[in-house]
């Protein structure tokens, strides 16, 4: 009797398999082998980059190769597939180092890079200028909770300094995200519905800036921005590991998908509160406004009739050149009352006097017609009517106002003391020549103004340009996807079944 082991019967293989091996060739053992391994690889996918894949829409780190956009007419204007560019072009009419283009290039110095080996760079020489990227994602689910990030660095200098030593003033660095999808789809940086961040001039060392919304559109747009006042050596700033992050929306119990709104009331001590509701109720201001936030299958006729108005009216307090809408805009019913605070005309965001209780402020508003282009209202400047102002803090409408052209500056009394976003809307038949959206710093006791100045279209100039449609971003993630991950890993599972195949058929030549 031969008391050798079976040379293919491993002595940790259970009963069945060896009974397996005994009854059939090994080509056909090492075949069902395969076919298990391969069948148990999702098992065997990682469950943090599972979990990776549903919560993370994108993450830039800047490192791959960058392609030129064609929106800029000189110099560099590159930048990581999948974003645009964007910035206020220079008009005949600014002053000097007002205004100009920026160059958009890669960077892989070490001392302007916060992770890895590149960053995005963006400058001017001896120049200033407002402007940024942004990027487009769809697919997004309508009610997914949002979280921007990234990290960003200002260096402004008037020599050649590593540091910024005599740098221009007023630097300001801030992210967005455009909770509505820009207009119809293209990037609009100010058009009043972007939700920024807090404000930073990070000059020197890397930033974080963060910002959360909501999403009320299946597409939204992030946003990075910058901005400076003087024209010296070196304005540049540089942005890197960029992050957008959701949540996907909790299943609603009924098929038909509502939108939430939500209504700011304050409570005894004065703090704002939101109160969220399912339904779209009209939103009754302490100021006497009503506003009114659109839900699935509205149509401007149905609100219309809902508030006893026409359509041209609502369109013409929105500043709204088409019927188009879309759920969970804030649309004007009526705008508040008049306030009888008077205040001196004054720069955007200067503080001026206005008549307020402690611990709060008021914001003043007003829209001139600048003549001469040079973004500050001069004597002999008239006030422009019908100007939308829509006053927010945390993505949420507190107030809002449609200027006469007559009783300007407007103040929105009693607010309380903090920062606030103040945005004014316009019709194609105005452009602006300052921007059209800031945060303002509302001081306890005092006010703060925010000026727009426009000129008429026919003037010939643009405010704000963005690239068509740069490429698109998709919920799917803006890294490696599921699927390539899953082929890489069977890949590599059909190579040891293979080789285990050989080993087999080996032991198996042997036993023959």
């Amino acid at each position: 009797m031969n008391s050798k082991r079976h040379p293919t019967a491993h002595p940790t293989m259970h009963g069945e398999q060896r009974r397996c091996m005994r009854r059939h060739p090994a080509w056909f053992v090492a075949l069902l082998v395969t076919i298990q391994v391969i069948l148990a690889a999702p098992a065997l996918v990682p469950a943090r980059a599972l979990a990776q894949d549903q919560s993370t829409l994108f993450s830039e780190g800047f490192e791959g190769t960058f392609k030129p956009d064609p929106y800029c007419k000189s110099g560099s204007c590159d930048v990581p597939p999948g974003w645009g560019v964007w910035f206020i072009p220079r008009r005949d009419t600014d002053q000097p180092g007002i205004n100009f283009q920026p160059q958009y290039v890669q960077t892989r110095d070490a001392n302007r890079v916060k992770d890895g080996s590149a960053a995005q760079r963006i400058y001017t020489e001896n120049a200033t200028f407002t402007g940024g990227i942004y990027r487009i994602v769809t697919g997004v689910k309508v009610g997914a909770k949002l979280k921007f990030s990234a990290w960003g660095e200002s260096w402004s200098t008037n020599d050649e300094s590593t540091i910024s030593a005599r740098p221009s003033t007023d630097i300001r660095l801030k992210i967005g995200i455009d909770p509505l999808g820009g207009n119809n789809g293209q990037a609009s940086p100010l058009n009043g519905q972007v939700i920024w961040s807090t404000e930073n001039d990070a000059k020197d060392h890397y930033t974080q800036f963060s910002v959360d919304a909501e999403a009320k559109s299946s597409t939204v747009i992030v946003y990075m921005y910058s901005t400076m006042k003087d024209p010296v050596r070196h304005n540049e700033v540089f942005w890197d590991s960029a992050v957008l992050d959701y949540s996907a929306p909790p299943p609603t119990a009924t098929p038909t998908p509502t939108v939430q709104s939500s209504n700011v009331t304050t409570t005894p001590n004065g703090t704002a509160q939101n109160i969220t509701t399912t339904t779209s109720a009209p939103n009754v201001q302490s100021s006497g406004g009503v506003t009114y936030t659109v839900v699935q299958d509205d149509t401007l006729y149905d609100i219309a009739v809902k508030f006893n108005k026409s359509v041209e009216e609502i369109k013409r307090l929105n500043g709204l050149s088409s019927d188009m809408i879309s759920p969970g805009q804030v649309l004007i019913i009526e705008p508040p009352a008049q306030s009888s605070a008077s205040t001196a005309v004054a720069r955007p965001t200067e503080v001026v006097t206005a008549t307020a209780t402690p611990g709060t402020g008021a914001l003043c508003v007003l829209a001139y017609f600048d003549d001469n282009g040079n973004g500050q209202r001069d004597p002999g400047e008239n006030l422009v009517p019908k100007i939308v102002f829509i006053v927010t803090t945390k993505g949420v409408s507190v107030a809002s106002y449609t200027s006469d052209g007559v009783s300007e500056p407007h103040c929105f009394p009693d607010l309380r003391a903090g920062a606030y976003t103040v945005a004014a809307t316009i019709t194609n038949a105005y452009v602006a020549t300052t921007p059209l959206n800031d945060t303002a710093n509302v001081p306890g006791g005092a006010a703060t103004q925010f000026a727009v100045g426009l000129r008429r279209s026919s003037d010939g100039d643009q405010v704000i340009g963005t690239t068509g449609t740069p490429q698109s971003s998709t919920a799917s993630g803006g890294g490696p996807s599921l699927l390539a991950i899953l082929a890489t890993i069977s890949g590599g599972l059909i190579i040891l079944g293979t080789i285990g195949f050989g080993v087999l058929f080996y032991l198996q030549s042997r036993r023959l």
